[in-house]
């Protein structure tokens, strides 16, 4: 059994997902392209005397309170000194310029402001240049502060506040967001002593190459593509279970950085809710899944071994 679009309630509007849509060669960036930013994070993260190490997925500068990694299948860089957390007294941080507003549910949610706002960009603008991070695709910084709270033992919050702020961008080509783990640069920063501090940067993008096309088909013919055959959602169809999708996306697939890639294309993000008939529960799923057939890939002249992201 597939599942039919009829089967699924559609909680938010789908994307508009068209006839034909992109599809990008991508490539690694090479070590000896990183290594001076690599070696640089380092020193600026002043992770002391280092190690050069061989890791599960590349290489790697060590020390007793941090490291940098490069990871080959993608050439991301992954950096952290944990010698900061550790001197925390808790994970309430005193940050300057602290702005407070309430969420639906009427809770706390802090975020910066002011010249501190603007301090954590030029800190994660001088942490991209280092590492010498390719931005020409990235979009708009955002920075979001880690939500923190204490609560007694009956559960009644005792006092809010926030942690570690992390500066965030992501990736879009021809307005297309790059979903997926393998598009995004990460920094992370700290207040100490009135000052910022840069604890950690991350930077996943493999460099776009050649520019193709695939046949899509259309809304129906996308989700028959790839929502549609999810094997959870079939499975829970069985069960007589009720699907309801509540957020939906398109854009373009990055994968971890672990894994290797050659293609970015097309794909649906989505959030589906399933009510379970018999035990009143329900749960979860979020996934990505593609928006057009391997027969689609194949008439296009274009191979990947992660087209189909383990559907069908």
């Amino acid at each position: 059994m597939t599942l039919n679009i009829k089967d699924i309630r559609f909680e938010t509007d789908l994307p508009k997902i068209p006839e034909i849509a992109p599809v990008l060669r991508c490539e690694a960036p090479r070590f000896q392209d990183r290594a001076e930013g690599f070696k640089a994070l380092a020193e600026r993260l002043q992770l002391g005397r280092l190690r050069e190490l061989e890791s599960e997925f590349g290489r790697m500068l060590a020390s007793e309170v941090g490291a940098v990694e490069y990871f080959a299948a993608s050439g991301a860089i992954w950096a952290a000194n944990a010698v900061f957390d550790a001197k925390a007294e808790d994970e309430f941080l005193k940050w300057d310029d602290l702005r407070e507003s309430e969420d639906a549910d009427g809770l706390a949610v802090f975020g910066l402001s002011g010249r501190t706002l603007e301090n954590a960009l030029g800190l994660a603008s001088e942490l991209i240049d280092i590492g010498g991070f390719d931005m020409k695709h990235a979009t708009r910084p955002q920075v979001k502060l880690m939500q923190v709270a204490e609560a007694n033992e009956d559960g009644k919050t005792l006092r809010q506040g926030a942690g570690e702020a992390t500066v965030t961008f992501g990736y879009a080509i021809d307005d297309l967001p790059v979903i997926g783990a393998g598009g995004k640069t990460l920094i992370d920063i700290i207040p100490v002593d009135g000052e910022l501090v840069p604890t950690g940067a991350v930077n996943v993008w493999r460099t776009p190459q050649a520019k193709g096309e695939v046949k899509i088909g259309g809304t129906e013919a996308a989700l028959a593509a790839g929502l549609l055959e999810d094997p959870d959602l079939n499975i829970a169809a069985k069960k007589g279970a009720k699907i309801t999708i509540q957020k939906a996306r398109l854009g373009l697939m990055a994968m971890p950085a672990a894994i290797h890639q050659s293609v970015l294309f097309p794909a649906l993000e989505y959030e589906a809710r399933v009510d379970m008939r018999e035990k009143e529960e329900h749960y979860f799923i979020g996934r990505v899944a593609p928006v057009a057939t391997p027969k689609a890939y194949e008439q296009a002249g274009i191979v990947s071994s992660h087209l189909g992201l383990g559907m069908g």
